[in-house]
């Protein structure tokens, strides 16, 4: 039994190392997925694509804002546009309704009203006296202020349609500014002299002249122009470079009805910070300053009495120094050129003359400026047979502010054979003593000595109306004189005065009346002459 037993174990021993032996699986972690490159690039273009789009619609959706914006101020000036010119229309309106007020008045005010009876003065009740505050009682300043009313506004219409012209300009595309004036001159003179239209001498003793002679002239009307050049380089100092210049209508025979076109003066100029260098025919540089006239303009004022005006070819160099807020110094000089003076019919020739001048210079609080100038000039006149003058010249200048609407301003000189104050190309016999013919080696020939200048005292009422008054002469040596070759025409002596008003209508119509004395001494007599001139005057 025992035996048996041990054969059964035995058995299931072995049957149990035949069978394969289990065991439980190991526990691992899961692993993450991992994308395939592929797909991740696909992922980054479709983002970058969608960020582009997002970015295109936001640039498109702004442009659309600032075109709707732009629409909306457009539509916002158009309207403004609008109102203003509703505004204008409806001011314009109502000034005219208060004109027609004002001349109702006025003819309310000249009528007389009808006499009640004594019986009806009886019944009827006083009438109340008109309340002050509703009455006008002093239409004048009303009617004043509605004038200066309706010149501002036909000004600011005026520059409203400037603004609209097209700007002159020249080919170099640089701006180029019109400026003139149309001058109209009536004149009426007590005893006819050489020049009817702008008489400088009184007649001649010898001559019949006529008397209360009349006549017109339209031959002093200007036109300019101005250039605006550009800047030089860097090289030349930055220097401005601009133009000027200016016309009449008086060349030609001084007969001459309607007058040819005639230059005044022309001249370029350098501007640097300090100093300029101007170049062209001009006034004198030791005499700048002209009285105030719209009777003579093609002759400067008082030529021939004090002034030395003559437009000559000059090099001017000019440097302004500040020694001071409101305080300037300018020193000037230059070379004056010779322009076909004559002596005996034969024609001065020879080198430049020289001309220098210093000017002190302050603006005052009134937004005047005071200013004194002294100047110098010198040229050697050379004759044939080595013969020759030296003319030679002092100079003083002024413009004084006495008070803010009163002004003293003016000129004096003294000097030998001093030719700037005669016409460009005329005879200077006057100017030069001579004891014979000039094609005579013996004949001997001196320049004389003469003084002279001229004072302006100016009263401005208000900005449109001005008063002036102006007396000036020109007196050489009389024995210089009589040491030559005296005739009939020599002047001993010639003095001018004028009186005139300057009334500015509107801005740019100009209307003045003038009366000029002229007083001239010859050799056995002194000539006077005087010289009525209505001008009207439309400046541009």
């Amino acid at each position: 039994m025992n035996r048996k037993y041990c054969w059964l174990v035995v058995f299931l021993f072995l049957l149990a190392g035949c069978l394969p032996a289990t065991a439980q699986p190991r526990r691992q972690k899961p692993k993450k997925p991992v994308p395939a490159p592929s797909r991740q690039a696909a992922k980054s273009e479709n983002e970058a694509m969608l960020d582009l789009l997002r970015r295109a619609e936001e640039s498109a959706k702004q442009a659309q804002q600032e075109a709707r914006l732009a629409r909306e101020q457009q539509a916002e000036l158009l309207r403004r546009l609008a109102q203003n010119t509703e505004e204008l229309s409806s001011l314009r309106q109502t000034i005219q309704g208060l004109g027609a007020q004002l001349a109702e008045l006025k003819i309310d005010r000249k009528e007389v009203a009808p006499q009640s009876t004594v019986s009806e003065a009886k019944t009827e009740k006083p009438l109340p006296s008109p309340d002050p505050a509703s009455t006008p009682t002093n239409s004048e300043p009303l009617q004043t202020e509605l004038d200066l009313l309706k010149e501002q506004i036909d000004l600011n219409t005026a520059q409203i349609k400037e603004q609209a012209q097209t700007k002159v300009e020249s080919d170099s595309k640089f701006r180029i500014k019109l400026s003139g004036m149309i001058l109209a001159n009536a004149f009426l003179n007590t005893n006819d002299s050489s020049l009817n239209d702008v008489p400088l001498f009184a007649p001649l003793p010898t001559t019949a002249p006529r008397k209360n002679n009349v006549g017109a002239s339209l031959r002093q009307t200007r036109i300019g122009f101005i250039f605006e050049g550009p800047n030089l380089s860097q090289r030349l100092g930055n220097a401005r470079l601009s133009a000027e210049a200016e016309f009449d209508f008086w060349g030609g025979e001084t007969t001459e009805v309607l007058g040819s076109l005639r230059i005044l003066t022309a001249s370029a100029r350098l501007d640097w910070a300090k100093t300029s260098l101007i170049v062209g025919q001009r006034q004198p540089m030791i005499s700048p300053r002209n009285p105030t006239s719209l009777a003579a303009t093609w002759f400067s004022p008082l030529t021939g009495a004090g002034n030395l005006w003559q437009w000559r070819p000059q090099l001017m160099l000019e440097h302004r120094i500040r020694a001071g807020e409101a305080t300037e110094v300018q020193v000037q000089g230059g070379l004056l050129m010779p322009f076909g003076e004559t002596v005996q019919g034969g024609t001065i020739e020879g080198g430049p003359g020289y001309e220098s001048r210093v000017v002190w210079s302050r603006s005052l609080d009134t937004e005047q400026k005071i200013e004194f100038g002294f100047g110098g000039y010198f040229h050697r006149r050379p004759f044939s047979f080595n013969r020759a003058v030296n003319s030679r010249a002092l100079t003083g200048d002024w413009q004084v502010p006495l008070t803010q609407k009163l002004s003293l301003s003016g000129e004096v000189y003294a000097g030998r054979a001093i030719n700037l104050g005669e016409a460009s190309g005329f005879r200077n016999d006057r100017l030069f003593v001579v004891s014979g013919l000039l094609s005579n080696p013996a004949t001997s020939i001196r320049g004389v000595f003469s003084t002279g200048g001229w004072a302006q005292l100016s009263y401005k009422v208000n900005p449109s109306l001005d008063f002036n008054l102006a007396y000036g002469q020109d007196d050489p040596r009389n024995k210089d004189l009589l040491a030559g070759q005296v005739t009939p025409s020599t002047r001993l002596k010639n003095q001018a005065a004028f009186a005139n008003f300057i009334w500015a209508l509107r801005q740019n119509f100009l209307v003045s009346l003038e009366y000029r004395r002229l007083w001239t001494d010859y050799q056995n007599s002194r000539q006077r002459a005087g010289h009525y001139n209505l001008a009207f005057g439309y400046t541009f």
